[in-house]
C-alpha cells in the first residue's frame, strides 16, 4: 500500500530550499536597506565605537594594552564590525566567550590575537589551533585536550592560564595553577603566553574582596617568578577594574593588559561608576509606529488588561516585544520616545508587539520613529534604565537583542552596512557587484 499524503500539504518535495531564490545575491542594497529601516531595527555607531575604545586607550597608562571583549555577538552590537571598530580604536587584542566566535572573526580575516576566554570547547580545539586562536586553560584536562590538538596539527597551540582567585567559576586554584604552569612553560607543544584571573565584585562599592583577590593574584605571580617562571603577558581588569584602576602590579614582569566589555560599547558597568569623557552608547535600537488608535475610558490593553484607561486615550503600536530582547518587567512601567516625547507603555510588553501612549503626540502617525532604546541624552530609555526598572543589568538588556532584529551600521553619518537575515553586508562591496 502507497504513502498517502494530505491533499493540503502539496507535495514537500516542491518546497527544497535549493529551489528557494538567493535573497542576498537579489535584493540590492537601496531596497535591503529600505526593508531594515521600516520595521524595528538598532542603528550601531561605529565612529563612536572606535571613539570609545580610543578613549579607553588614553585613559590608561602607555604600557597598559587594551582587549575588547566581543563575546555574544558583540554585546549585541555585531561580531565583525565591532571588532573592525575595536581595532580601528586602538584594541590590540580581542576576546571572545566561544571558539566559533573566534573562528567567525579569522573568517572575516581578522589577524589581529583572539582569546577565547571562556571554558575551551573540546571537540573544537582542533579548529581552534589551527586558525591561531589563544586558549583559556583552567585544569589538566584543559591542558592535555590542547596539547592534544596541538600534536595532531604539528603546531604549537597558545595558551592563557586562568587563576580562580575568587571567582570560584572558570580557572586553577592558586596552587594548582602553579602546577600547571610549570608544565605549560616546559612544554614545546604549548606556548604559554598569558597568565590572568577575573574579579567578582569589582563593580561592588566595598572593595575588600576585590583587594584579596588582586593579592591572591600576585602571591601565584611571585612563586612563578621565584621559579623563573614569568608568562609575558598579564591581565586581571575588567570594566569595572579599570574604572578603579586595578590594572596589575607594574613592578612585576609582563604586558599589562585590560579586558574591557560594556565600556566599549559605552555603558558603565554601574550607574555608581562613573565614565570617562567622550565615552558614549553606540547603540540606538528604534522601530516605527505600526498603528495609531484611540481607546475610550474604561478599557483594558493587553493581554490581563493590567492597564485600564482613565480617559479617552491615544495611543500607538510598535512592533517590539519580549521575542526582541524587550523585558516583559517593563510592563506599565518603561516608556518609548516618540518625537521628543517620552510615552509611557501601556500594560503588558507582549512577544512581538507593545502599546504606548501616544498623549503627549497625539499628531504622530503611522510611520513615525520610536526609539526604543537610546543614548538617554534626549530623554529616551537607556539599557540601564530598562535594565533597572526589570531588575537587571544592562548587559542582559544588549545580549538580549534577538539576532531577528536587522543592525544597520553608521560611519560618518551614512549606513555603510547591515547586518540581518541573511547575513552582514556592507554598502560599498554590495555596489560594486
Amino acid at each position: 500500500m502507497g504513502t498517502q499524503r494530505d491533499p493540503g500539504l502539496g507535495d514537500p518535495n516542491q518546497h527544497d530550499a535549493s529551489a528557494l531564490p538567493a535573497a542576498t545575491e537579489q535584493v540590492d542594497w537601496p531596497t535591503r536597506l529600505s526593508c531594515a529601516r521600516a520595521g524595528l531595527h538598532a542603528i550601531i555607531d561605529l565612529d563612536q565605537l572606535a571613539t570609545n575604545a580610543r578613549t579607553l586607550v588614553r585613559f590608561l597608562p602607555p604600557d597598559v594594552e587594551l582587549l575588547a571583549v566581543l563575546k555574544a555577538n558583540a554585546y549585541g552590537h555585531g561580531l565583525v564590525p565591532s571588532a573592525l571598530a575595536a581595532l580601528a580604536g586602538g584594541a590590540r587584542w580581542l576576546g571572545v566567550a566561544r571558539i566559533e566566535e573566534g573562528l567567525l572573526l579569522r573568517q572575516a580575516g581578522l589577524t589581529a590575537p583572539v582569546i577565547v576566554l571562556g571554558p575551551p570547547n573540546h571537540a573544537r580545539l582542533r579548529a581552534a589551533v589551527a586558525a591561531d586562536l589563544t586558549l583559556a586553560v583552567g585544569s589538566l584536562a584543559d591542558v592535555e585536550a590542547v596539547r592534544s590538538a596541538a600534536s595532531a596539527l604539528g603546531r604549537p597551540a597558545r595558551v592563557h592560564l586562568e587563576v580562580d582567585t575568587g571567582m570560584h567559576r572558570f580557572g586553577a586554584t592558586p596552587d594548582e595553577a602553579v602546577a600547571l604552569a610549570r608544565g605549560l612553560a616546559s612544554d614545546p607543544l604549548l606556548s604559554f603566553e598569558g597568565i590572568y584571573t577575573h574579579f567578582a565584585t569589582a563593580d561592588a562599592p566595598d572593595c575588600r574582596t576585590l583587594r584579596r583577590q588582586m593579592e591572591r593574584f600576585r602571591a601565584v605571580r611571585e612563586r612563578l617568578l621565584a621559579e623563573g617562571i614569568h608568562p609575558p603577558v598579564v591581565h586581571q581588569a575588567n570594566s569595572a577594574a579599570t574604572l578603579r584602576g586595578a590594572l596589575g602590579d607594574p613592578d612585576l614582569p609582563g604586558r599589562r593588559v585590560v579586558r574591557v566589555g560594556i565600556l566599549f560599547y559605552g555603558l558603565t558597568p554601574d550607574p555608581a561608576l562613573l565614565l570617562p569623557p567622550g565615552i558614549r552608547p553606540a547603540l540606538t535600537l528604534q522601530a516605527r509606529l505600526a498603528r495609531c488608535f484611540v481607546v475610550h475610558a474604561g478599557e483594558g490593553i493587553s493581554y490581563g488588561h493590567t492597564y485600564v484607561t482613565k480617559a479617552l486615550t491615544h495611543c500607538g503600536l510598535v512592533p517590539v516585544g519580549y521575542a526582541d530582547g524587550l523585558p516583559r518587567a517593563l510592563s506599565n512601567q518603561g516608556w518609548f520616545l516618540v518625537q521628543g516625547q517620552r510615552c509611557p507603555i501601556l500594560g503588558r510588553v507582549c512577544m512581538d508587539q507593545t502599546t504606548i501612549s501616544l498623549e503627549a503626540v497625539p499628531q504622530a502617525e503611522i510611520g513615525t520613529t520610536v526609539i526604543v532604546l537610546g543614548t538617554g541624552e534626549d530623554g529616551a530609555m537607556t539599557a540601564w534604565d530598562a535594565a533597572t526598572l526589570s531588575g537587571t543589568i544592562a548587559y542582559e538588556i544588549l545580549t538580549s537583542l534577538a539576532t531577528r532584529i536587522p543592525r544597520l551600521y553608521q560611519r560618518g553619518g551614512e549606513i555603510v552596512g547591515l547586518a540581518d537575515a541573511f547575513g552582514l553586508v556592507w554598502r560599498d562591496r554590495m555596489r560594486a557587484r
